[in-house]
């Protein structure tokens, strides 16, 4: 330590603690917000502090809310918001975005920059803003001392439960008494703020975006088109638009202001016409206290209703928040229940069926949900083959009067069977098969669409028996294949194992039918039996399960596929199903996930965001680890002996939905490896997804609390408890009753209390298991001929040494164990390298050479010839001048020509000068189809309008880089020129597996004066006045710094 610092450190010390004091005082607004309403919800409140500051980079810790119809807001707590899906979003449209607040007492703006804390609840989201100090630590002292305080105000943000006539209303709530603040919405997914509508309405500010305004008479409004905010005594200050900071968008536009009177609250609202947007508001405010205690009570029976305490504090809470935060997935409206796949314009690009979201449901005793889900899906199922294959389920049904089910994958029918079967063994309700839903039926029919030819929809079968992906019946792990994602066509494994699955359902349901003894229906028993066998044949290679089998035998990448099979598949023997589990998870599974693809394999994207060598849709397919992999993962391990393993990565999925992203939720994905051995991997993808949820539950109650029911009345346990969990209470559904169990693990066994309750079914049954044995406990009591009565209270204890029910000795069995295989497992770890294989085959494939680049064809046949005029070299508003030293005639392009032949595409310019060394930067941005990237970057600032766009731009200056639309570097000569002073010209040519031949394109190229950076190079800066540094002549500040622009179309 240098001794110079030592007499400054206690002033320092004691400047610190006047701040602190100086902060000190009457409970904050914000706790005394948050502490309001249901201790069950209070209980889980997750408080966030703004992050560093200077940390630009680091996750934003986000709060979200769904209204149970349809509509969600999502929006960061503790910082501005980097995702462009954030704001309130009812339908496909974005109501708001994100608001700022005026402070008429200390005329400041407080927006999202200025909050310092947020607290999250399933129910409410509270966030607390204070005035930013830029004066210094000293003068903020001193201020603090002569009594000034900065600018605070704290909200309690609530989105009120839909009342099912498609719209929304958030209530937005100030505890602080500050007097008169405005409130200043933020749209911002239109690129100008004359694009927008704002009214006053009767004292309500409504805004809308003027293109969804119908303009015809005759037509009736529909939808969220208008957004509306009342307050009480409030008024409207403003209705015009002005530009705004931008969060996470290309753009910002601040809409009107309306006051407040703090304390007190305002209402936003959407509706179809601004009065009815503004009536809507009125009344939020008039009921909208208690619409906001019916959310919190709602919500508060949910996590109420499940019964989950252990002493690991982290996991009782996320436990809690994962039930609630499914629940508040569900949409319903009069008739049909389903799911929200994700937030509404951040959904998972790919997902698995919504089936595998029911034993969730069944695993917290929502079974009521459960069945509303199953008849809401099975009513789905399509039954003409003129259309699709025969009794084909959804993997999704969208609940909107416009929106299309969605029919993805290949394994979504027979796993919506699996989760059919799975209810009615579960509550024993088999109406859902004889009776009005007859799912006997649906589950016939749907094996005959499986199991017989389809020339019209294509078999879903291939001629060995296997369910095969192929055309539009794909898999969840699915990209498209131009932007680096991968197709899994062929008999995927996971298929496999639901089909599996869908076939002893039809057994199960047979038996109810009273059918089972006929040939048609021991056919299901059968075939499922020789699929278990011929499984082993044809997809294990040297004991490993491959993730797909195709005319050409068995894939070679590593994937999850085959964990998944094996999740379903228990019809294979113990010993094996446990070895193959244990060697794909040695090198599948990381600590904190289930990878993609193993890293060994050369194709492995190690991070979810490298755009200089990868698409994020090839990061996502190819190495990220999908979260909602880990319950069915660890379910399996656990029940094949890898306990202590199964409880690590359950654990790790904890962590994320408290750590991590979205306050309550699981990030869809995880990247591979970590940048570096210090931190943890990114979080990415959906920032909420119900699958991630769900698995979490299953890999907590099925695979850790070990809970399976073996029929409606026999409730099996085999508690692999971590040892942090400690004692630990479950309460599981059984008939019409429910058992209460305090379990505690041993080195040797389990003791449960067990407290039987309520209607319990006749002859129900406890198989509890543990060191290596099962007891069995009868759970009621029959007195005379129909009364079952509930079991006293009792404790039972089973340990290899036999079982004890109260300590008197009770008959056992052995059961067999298969916890040897998993000794001496150990998770991959993440072997992290400074250039991974797919980095450098991208480096490699990039690298051009001069023969490359620099080849020419004359025989190649001219596509494009476009002149241009001398002396047009002045810019977009036609006052540029040139920069200082740069020679005259260089930046004015007069002629383009493109050509092409079977394996290159030609470039050539030419101006009316160049220099040497060069003082021309040229980009060449390539239109192939509709979409694309807007903005060429590099300094050029290139805007295209919103019809334009382009998937490449090339762009040409000390060297050569060719982008794609993503901002990938696909191909670069990395020194050299292809300028010729000489002759006035630049020429080059790009293999096509550099950039696609342009067939029909449009081309636009873009000159500038050359800014060198060591690279390639940039487009120098415009401004007012020329100089050496910079171009002059600027009179726009939106113009580019381009000074001449060609665009011709290829033929």
């Amino acid at each position: 330590m240098q001794p110079s610092r030592r007499p400054w450190r206690p002033v320092l010390a004691a400047l610190l603690l006047a701040v602190g004091l100086g902060a000190c005082g009457e409970e904050p607004a914000e706790s005394q917000l948050a502490t309001e309403g249901p201790e069950a919800l209070v209980a889980l409140a997750v408080e966030v502090e703004a992050p560093a500051e200077g940390d630009s980079l680091g996750a934003v810790r986000s709060t979200f809310q769904a209204d149970a119809a349809g509509a969600a807001w999502y929006d960061a707590l503790a910082a501005p918001g980097r995702d462009p899906a954030m704001g309130l979003t009812v339908g496909e449209r974005t109501a708001l975005h994100s608001w700022r607040w005026w402070s008429d007492a200390d005329s400041v703006a407080l927006g999202p920059a200025d909050r310092i804390r947020g607290i999250a609840r399933p129910d409410v989201a509270v966030r607390s803003y204070m005035q930013r100090d830029t004066s210094g630590l000293v003068a903020r002292v001193l201020s603090q001392i002569q009594g000034d305080r900065p600018a605070r105000l704290s909200e309690r943000v609530t989105l009120l439960d839909g009342t099912g006539d498609g719209q929304a209303a958030l209530l937005v709530e100030v505890a602080d008494s500050v007097g008169v603040v405005g409130f200043r919405p933020v749209r911002s997914e239109l690129r100008a703020a004359g694009e927008y509508r704002i009214q006053d309405v009767g004292g309500a500010l409504a805004f809308a975006a003027a293109g969804a305004i119908p303009t015809d008479t005759a037509t009736v409004p529909t939808g969220a088109i208008w957004t509306a905010v009342a307050s009480d005594d409030g008024e409207v200050r403003s209705t015009s638009a002005a530009a705004d900071v931008p969060e996470g968008r290309d753009q910002a536009f601040r809409l009107g202001e309306i006051t407040l009177r703090t304390p007190g609250a305002l209402a936003i609202a959407t509706g179809a016409t601004a009065e009815a947007a503004a009536e809507a508001a009125r009344l939020v405010l008039r009921t909208g206290d208690a619409r906001r205690r019916a959310r919190s009570e709602r919500l508060a029976e949910v996590v109420e209703a499940v019964v989950f305490d252990t002493e690991d504090e982290t996991m009782d809470t996320a436990f809690r928040w994962a039930a609630a935060t499914l629940s508040s997935l569900v949409v319903r409206d009069s008739a049909r229940v389903s799911v929200l796949p994700g937030l509404p314009g951040a959904e998972p690009a790919t997902y698995p069926t919504a089936a595998r979201l029911v034993g969730a449901f069944l695993d917290t005793g929502q079974w009521e949900t459960a069945r509303a889900f199953l008849t809401t899906y099975g009513d789905a199922q399509v039954f003409d083959r003129r259309f699709d294959l025969l009794g084909r389920a959804p993997d999704l049904v969208r609940l909107g009067d416009d929106e299309d089910d969605v029919f993805a994958t290949a394994d979504g029918t027979p796993l919506f069977l699996a989760a059919a079967g799975d209810y009615v063994r579960t509550t024993g309700d088999r109406s859902l098969v004889s009776g009005g839903p007859n799912f006997w039926f649906k589950t016939v029919f749907a094996l005959r669409g499986i199991y017989e030819p389809d020339t019209r929809n294509g078999s879903a079968m291939d001629s060995l028996g296997f369910l095969v992906a192929k055309g539009r019946r794909g898999t969840w792990l699915e990209g498209d294949p131009e932007r680096g994602g991968i197709e899994r066509r062929g008999a995927v494994a996971e298929g496999q194992g639901a089909l599996y699955r869908s076939l002893r359902t039809a057994t199960q349901f047979a038996r109810i039918m009273g059918v089972s003894q006929r040939s048609s229906a021991t056919w299901y028993a059968d075939t499922a039996a020789v699929l278990v066998r011929d499984f082993d044949r044809r997809f294990v290679r040297d004991g490993l399960v491959a993730d797909r089998v195709d005319v050409r035998g068995a894939s070679a990448d590593l994937r999850p596929g085959g964990l998944l099979a094996l999740a379903e598949l228990d019809g294979l023997p113990a010993e094996a199903r446990a070895r193959y589990a244990r060697a794909l998870a040695e090198r599948l599974v990381f600590r904190y996930g289930v990878a993609s693809l193993a890293q060994t394999d050369s194709t492995f994207h190690p991070f979810l965001n490298a755009p200089e060598f990868y698409t994020p849709e090839s990061a996502r397919t190819n190495g990220a680890v999908w979260t909602w992999l880990a319950g069915p993962v660890a379910t399996l391990m656990a029940e094949t002996g890898g306990a202590a393993p199964a409880a690590e990565l359950v654990q790790s999925q904890a962590e994320l939905l408290l750590d991590a992203g979205a306050v309550g939720a699981i990030p869809e994905l995880v990247a591979g490896h970590p940048r570096s051995a210090e931190a943890p991997p990114e979080v990415g993808g959906a920032p909420v997804n119900p699958w991630s949820l769900a698995g979490f539950i299953e890999g907590t109650i099925e695979g850790l609390v070990g809970v399976r029911y073996v029929s409606a009345d026999t409730l099996a346990l085999a508690p692999r408890l971590p040892e942090a969990w400690g004692a630990t209470t479950v309460r599981l559904r059984l008939g019409g009753g429910a058992v209460a169990l305090r379990l505690a693990s041993g080195v040797d066994g389990v003791e449960a209390q067990v407290e039987p309750s309520g209607d319990l079914p006749e002859g129900a049954t406890l198989l509890l298991e543990g060191g290596g044995r099962r007891v069995a406990m009868p759970l009621a009591t029959v007195q005379g001929d129909t009364l079952v009565t509930p079991r006293e209270s009792f404790t039972v204890s089973v340990t290899s040494g036999g079982a004890t029910v109260d300590g008197e000795e009770a008959p056992s069995s052995a059961v067999a164990s298969t916890a040897s295989v998993w000794e001496g497992f150990a998770f991959a770890e993440p072997e992290l390298r400074d250039e991974y294989p797919v980095m450098r085959a991208v480096e490699n494939q990039r690298a051009l050479g001069d023969n490359q680049i620099l080849r020419d064809n004359p025989s190649a046949s001219v596509s494009l010839t476009q002149t241009d005029p001398q002396g047009d070299d002045w810019g977009a508003t036609s006052t540029f001048t040139y920069p200082e030293g740069v020679e005259p005639g260089v930046l004015d392009a007069t002629y383009m020509e493109v050509a092409r032949d079977d394996s290159t595409t030609y470039f050539r310019a030419e101006f009316v000068g160049l220099a040497d060394p060069g003082q021309t930067i040229v980009a060449f941005a390539i239109d192939l189809e509709e979409g694309g990237a807007r903005t060429v970057g590099r300094g050029a600032d290139y805007d295209f309008p919103e019809e334009g766009g382009y998937e490449y731009v090339i762009f040409v200056g000390d060297g050569l880089m060719a982008l794609d639309a993503a901002g990938r570097e696909v191909g670069r000569l990395g020194s050299g020129t292809v300028f010729d002073p000489e002759t006035g010209s630049l020429q080059f040519a790009l293999p096509t597996f550099v950039v696609p031949s342009l067939g029909r394109s449009r081309v636009t190229m873009l000159v500038g004066a050359l800014e060198p950076d060591g690279g390639v190079g940039s487009f120098r800066r415009v401004e007012r006045e020329a100089s050496e540094e910079t171009g002059g002549g600027r009179v726009d500040t939106r113009s580019p710094n381009v000074y001449d622009v060609v665009v011709g179309r290829t033929r």
